[in-house]
């Protein structure tokens, strides 16, 4: 039986059967948070080729789209492709270099040249904030896809070329008891942003949707879902605003994921930093995957923002299972000897985002753990 709301939706958290692909990549730190191959031309640095998407998100700008014929709805899914890519490349140190992107999507449903123009708004646009910031990141260009018969509505992803020093990579290896994890909020407005961010990312976003939107939305646009699956079954209207949150739901939905870039350089500029977490999928148990035999405990954990508390409401997930699918406002996480802890905190408060220890590293009994404490609530994961 599926063991929570989400992995009823047809999502594993876990992505049982990814070890059989990463058997047989050349990465030569299998245990990092991304790949890195060794540079043939020079053995002391790594290649970094990195892929991710915005999930389910553009289902939701899609929806929107539907209801008002507004295609700047999919601009933001340009801020959350680059996110998720530029994010997980900086957790090993790297520096990111060159992006690409990858549009699929449904002609039958979508103008092509208008979906287009809108995104190239998105990503000019994240591209000129990056510069700013002396983050310079080189636009490739991608591929779009005409696919109405494999797609039911469109997919948005994208690939970013980065480089690292081998002898300056961050892999966790060194992460001892005692060491200290700072988190980084990934909700409110950062300097660099010019808007509130729910703090969503880009994850749990099917559960989201499904748990919160009116079905009434699945019987006028039946390309949204699954045709024999639980449907949506939410008591919202996608533009139905929602006080705690200071948006509507669509709104909250859609937040772009913030770009931790610009403050990752700096704290590593600042400190020498033992890991970097980016609570992706997996969201509060994301750092498992780093250390050896380490039990990270979480029991300094702010309370989620409220998006987080909405959907947990709405969708009857577990408190546990939320920790699991959703970053529950810690976007990023930093892992150093204690003393350097403020240091992170200021480097990211330079920005205006929200930092504060989470929490500590013990040792742990043969494998990685995560325990998270919240009052009286312990959830354990191994």
């Amino acid at each position: 039986m599926p063991s929570s709301k989400y992995s009823e939706l047809g999502v594993d958290v876990d992505k049982k059967g990814v070890s059989s692909i990463k058997g047989v990549t050349d990465e030569i730190f299998p245990d990092s948070f991304c790949s890195v191959v060794r540079d043939p031309d020079d053995p002391e640095s790594g290649i970094i080729l990195h892929e991710d998407g915005a999930g389910s998100k553009p289902v939701i700008a899609y929806t929107y789209f539907r209801e008002t014929g507004d295609y700047r709805w999919f601009s933001g899914l340009a801020q959350d492709v680059l996110a998720m890519n530029l994010d997980d490349v900086v957790c090993v140190g790297g520096v990111p270099v060159a992006f690409s992107d990858y549009v699929a999507l449904n002609t039958m449903l979508l103008d092509r040249g208008a979906l287009l123009s809108s995104l190239a708004s998105g990503f000019s646009e994240s591209f000129r904030s990056l510069a700013r910031l002396g983050c310079k990141v080189l636009f490739c260009g991608g591929e779009t896809a005409d696919l109405p018969d494999v797609i039911r509505t469109l997919d948005v992803s994208g690939t970013v070329f980065g480089r690292v020093k081998l002898g300056k990579m961050i892999t966790g290896s060194e992460i001892l008891p005692g060491d200290v994890i700072v988190g980084i909020r990934s909700g409110g407005r950062c300097s660099y942003e010019d808007r509130e961010n729910s703090g969503i990312m880009c994850n749990g976003i099917s559960l989201a949707r499904h748990s919160l939107l009116s079905n009434e939305y699945f019987r006028k646009y039946p390309e949204i879902g699954q045709k024999d699956s639980k449907g949506y079954y939410g008591r919202f209207r996608i533009d139905d605003y929602l006080p705690d949150i200071g948006m509507t739901v669509g709104e909250a939905l859609l937040s772009p994921t913030r770009i931790f870039l610009p403050i990752v350089l700096e704290i590593l500029r600042q400190v020498p930093v033992k890991a970097l977490i980016h609570n992706t999928g997996g969201g509060l148990t994301k750092s498992l995957r780093l250390g050896k035999d380490i039990l990270y405990i979480k029991d300094s954990l702010p309370e989620p923002d409220p998006v987080f508390v909405l959907i947990g409401d709405e969708s009857g997930e577990s408190p546990r299972e939320m920790c699991r699918n959703y970053n529950m406002g810690i976007g990023m996480e930093a892992v150093v000897e204690k003393g350097y802890e403020e240091k992170v905190i200021r480097s990211a408060e330079k920005f205006g985002v929200g930092a504060q220890v989470i929490g500590r590293c013990e040792r742990s009994n043969g494998k990685n753990a995560v325990l998270i404490k919240r009052g009286p609530e312990e959830y354990l994961f191994q």
